[in-house]
């Protein structure tokens, strides 16, 4: 059930990680004629020649009073840099390094400590989430913690292209995070060494007989496929058809839109829909080069299987577009808390033969026509992200568990079958280990296996 399109590379993650900038750029066919042609509900905001004097003036005043020699050209990358920093945290000026590394992007490997970044309305570096086994997240970076010093110096009001440039490095170099976190009363320090960066996309395992779990910490590369080899795998393990399916979506900060559809299409039988256009997202745009639908199309992996979508704020941009099919549809029961909320698509456009800008030209929507933008998607089952302890009552023994008990009455003893009963009490240990370790995994499984009851 392979999406049969052209790869439509937008950037839906818009996320920075220290060592490379992941936008993943397509060449729009809505680029202006000249320079300050603008769309024709704009025509009285044309940019007039008094305009240009009074920039070039600027840059005139600059190299004549200031207290320092300033390039030409580091006056007019500063200013575009400063022009797309103040439209929306997701726009920004690319350099012929920022460039490179998009290029770095592409292979899914990179060197850095593996954090995704936004800009918060105060200035301040916001987490979206450490990549999975990153060295940001070994070092115990979280969802919305707040970058305030890069080393030593303070990042308020500093560009997003100017943070990552800071915290990036060379392999084996370290970068000294001072970080705010609202369950913490005073900032956090975190030394963090800069690695080689390995996105491993996908990750399965078999939680119980018949019940398997996918995880997809990142929409980039051959996902589809190896979301087919994991179910795969899975319905082997179960020794047949999967009773139910987790997909973990939590800190997956985004990626290719294109990724992200087929990921969905992957759940979602077109043949059997007959709502919504057959829609799986679609975006809108102020010109309509920017508008784009994609489709589902026939066919489901695990047809009639129960799914639960994990997702938390951490979930963001296209780990979102997933999440809102599913939603949409009813194909899944979205579980856990909150997602980001980050709606927008931002499309790369050259400026010059060694820089670009990385402006948002568009909105994507849910099939139901929901705007994630600063909303993200809202669980249908609310389940917050804590461990619990369960009562030691759960593990004690009865009476059966002794050996050499005495049977009931003329019947053979509940023991008589020693391998069952083993296995039994090896399932609940397993299911109250998971409810200590990870309580929305564990909801998730206990909703499975409720949906498996109902059922039959």
């Amino acid at each position: 059930m392979s999406l049969k399109r052209k790869i439509i590379a937008i950037v839906v993650a818009a996320f920075i990680s220290p060592g490379l900038t992941t936008v993943f750029a397509f060449s729009p066919p809505f680029l202006p004629k000249t320079l300050i042609s603008t769309p024709a509900e704009d025509k009285n905001d044309e940019l007039s020649r008094k305009d240009v004097e009074r920039f070039v003036t600027a840059i005139a005043l600059v190299h004549q009073y200031y207290i320092k020699n300033v390039s030409n050209k580091k006056l007019l990358d500063s200013a575009i840099s400063g022009m797309m920093a103040n439209l929306d945290p997701h726009s920004s000026y690319l350099d012929n390094n920022d460039l490179k590394e998009l290029k770095t992007t592409v292979s899914g490997e990179f060197v850095g400590v593996g954090i995704e970044l936004t800009v918060s309305k105060d200035g301040l570096l916001k987490v979206i989430s450490p990549l999975e086994d990153s060295p940001a997240a070994r070092a115990g970076i979280q969802p919305n913690d707040y970058i305030v010093k890069i080393d030593d110096q303070l990042v308020q009001n500093m560009s997003l292209p100017e943070a990552v440039s800071r915290i990036k490095g060379k392999k084996e170099t370290t970068v000294k995070l001072t970080v705010l976190r609202k369950s913490a009363n005073k900032p956090l320090i975190f030394s963090i060494q800069r690695e080689p960066i390995h996105l491993v996309s996908v990750k399965s395992k078999t939680l119980e007989p018949g019940y398997g779990y996918v995880r997809i910490t990142f929409f980039q590369g051959p996902v589809e496929n190896q979301l087919r080899d994991a179910i795969d795998k899975l319905k082997k393990e179960s020794q047949g058809p999967l009773k139910g399916l987790v997909l973990d979506l939590r800190n997956n900060p985004g990626g290719l839109l294109d990724v992200s559809a087929q990921v969905a299409d992957s759940f979602l039988d077109a043949s059997k829909m007959h709502r919504y256009n057959d829609l799986i997202v679609y975006t809108k745009g102020r010109v309509p080069g920017a508008d784009i639908q994609i489709k589902a199309t026939p066919g489901d992996l695990i047809p009639h299987t129960p799914m639960v979508v994990l997702i938390n704020g951490g979930s963001a941009s296209a780990s979102e577009i997933v999440a809102g099919a599913l939603q949409d549809y009813k194909r899944a029961i979205i579980m856990g808390t909150p997602s980001f909320g980050k709606g927008s698509v931002q499309t790369v456009l050259p400026i010059g033969k060694e820089d670009a800008i990385k402006l948002t030209t568009a909105l994507y929507y849910t099939p139901a026509g929901r705007e994630i933008q600063a909303k993200g998607i809202i669980p249908n089952v609310a389940v917050p992200e804590f461990s619990i302890t369960p009562p030691k009552s759960q593990l004690t023994l009865d009476e059966a568990d002794f050996q050499n008990h005495l049977p009931n009455d003329g019947a053979a003893s509940t023991k008589a079958n020693p391998t069952t009963a083993e296995e039994e009490k090896n399932l609940l240990q397993t299911q109250l280990q998971l409810a200590k370790t990870d309580y929305q995994l564990y909801q998730a499984l206990m909703m499975l296996q409720g949906l498996q009851v109902v059922k039959h």
